[in-house]
């Protein structure tokens, strides 16, 4: 009788493990060992990281520093140039001496330059498409800044996926081991079961070891996107469903090519507008022939009578000093349009490999997440699949129909599925992110709708 309530005793980790075998979600599992110690962590979703991000991340911050700067040059250069007030005084006696029998001139001039009037209008060109360049070089930022913390956000939300199916499979191996203890100390089963159970509870401690570690090394990373401290315990919202997503009909491949909308997202504008800089440059060193140019006005006194003073100074350009100048703004602006070429054909490639990726992604695992039963709410067939499985050689271990070999190989079949279904799904996200920061449009904006349509900003 003890010997069988014994038995009785070793098969209970296994009806636990059959009721675990359902599959432990991910979904809300603590980031990292520091977590374990608080009881009630921040939970993350992806939106509030992208909204940290965007908000408070220093790049973010820069970006709009370099705006205000650009608007600061703005208006140095509408400025005018302040005139000069010139008074002077002749054939006065130096004190301590005789006077001077010349009668005293004394003379006040206004000089305005003139030189600023007709560079003014390049000046501000060139300033205006400086602050517009940096605007859409701040919008590429805020976009590239968001993309980086998704992108944390689901190497992160990996790493807790990994961790989570390891943990729970070296918990599951644990017991395989208890039970094989038991059974070899009643006599009913071979030593060498127990041994190879040992070493891949062995195997699988040691990775979740290594994955424990790449999930600190990935919550750091995402702490600097949402400014949390690193110690600090934060719990991620993971779904198992892809991100829908539809394009707008002005975006269909047929009516307007990849080439086309290209020009309208934030890097090919800044290109664009750094050509228009690059022109009005041009065009300010051409007027900088003539310098110095100004107009002066003003009154003479002399011996009781007041006359009119009127002159124009106007340098001769007899030798061309600004040759040079010119040369390289004409080199500038060249360069500049090579850039804007470059640009075109970077914002194109990644707008139609976008496009193709998140069109693929989403058909591929909306078939891999489409739920067994058919509810919109239940386990997706994969995982299922992976949970029933083991369940299956589980079952057919306790019974003897199957070695150990088959218990284990199910087992880790169960968490090698669970995490490429994770990867897979991930990857389909990071891909609609893509495609919206392609056409210009923040991550962000995207995950604030159930069925985005992505479009391109106008």
């Amino acid at each position: 009788m003890p010997r069988i309530f014994q038995f009785l005793l070793a098969l209970l980790p296994f009806f636990s493990l059959g009721a675990a075998a359902q599959g432990p979600s991910p979904v809300g599992a603590r980031v990292g060992t520091a977590a374990t110690t608080h009881s009630r962590p921040d939970t993350l979703t992806l939106l509030d990281v992208l909204s940290r991000a965007r908000d408070a991340h220093p790049q973010g911050q820069a970006a709009l520093a370099r705006i205000a700067a650009a608007r600061g040059s703005r208006r140095t250069a509408g400025n005018f140039v302040n005139p000069v007030f010139q008074y002077q005084v002749e054939n006065t006696p130096i004190p301590g001496r005789g006077a001077v029998s010349m009668d005293r001139e004394a003379m006040t001039m206004l000089m305005v330059p003139l030189e600023p009037f007709y560079q003014r209008g390049p000046r501000i060109a060139r300033a205006d498409a400086d602050v517009r360049a940096v605007e859409a070089d701040a919008r590429t930022a805020s976009i590239r800044l968001e993309l980086d913390a998704a992108h944390a956000f689901y190497r992160a939300s990996m790493a807790q996926v990994a961790f989570n199916v390891t943990r729970d499979l070296s918990a599951w191996l644990d017991s395989v081991v208890v039970y094989n203890q038991s059974r070899v100390k009643e006599g009913i089963a071979s030593e060498a079961d127990l041994i190879r159970a040992r070493l891949e509870a062995d195997r699988v401690s040691a990775d979740m070891s290594m994955q424990e570690a790449d999930l600190a090394r990935e919550q750091a990373t995402l702490s600097s996107f949402v400014g949390t401290s690193t110690t600090a315990p934060f719990v991620l919202a993971i779904t198992h469903r892809p991100l829908q997503w539809r394009l707008a009909e002005s975006l269909d491949a047929r009516i307007e090519p990849a080439v086309a909308l290209a020009e309208h997202t934030p890097s090919v504008r800044a290109a664009r507008e750094r050509v228009s800089s690059s022109a009005a440059g041009l065009a300010l060193e051409r007027r900088m022939l003539i310098r110095d140019l100004s107009a002066t006005l003003g009154t003479k006194q002399t011996g009781g009578f007041t006359s009119l003073i009127a002159g124009v100074t106007l340098p001769i350009p007899l030798f061309t000093q600004n040759g040079g100048e010119i040369a390289r703004a004409t080199a500038e602006q060249r360069v500049a349009e090579f850039e804007l070429a470059t640009a075109q054909r970077a914002a194109s490639a990644e707008l139609q490999g976008a496009l193709d990726a998140a069109t693929v992604l989403l058909r591929r695992t909306t078939v891999l997440a489409a739920p067994q039963s058919g509810d919109s709410v239940a386990m997706p067939a994969v995982l299922a699949r992976a949970d029933e499985s083991r369940r299956i050689a589980l079952g057919a271990y306790r019974e003897g129909a199957v070695p150990l070999l088959s218990v284990l190989d199910a087992a880790r079949v169960w968490g090698e599925v669970r995490i490429a279904f994770y990867r897979a799904l991930f990857t389909q996200h990071e891909s609609v992110l893509a495609l919206a920061a392609a056409l210009g449009t923040p991550p962000d904006q995207v995950l604030s709708s159930p069925m985005p349509t992505l479009q391109v900003p106008r």
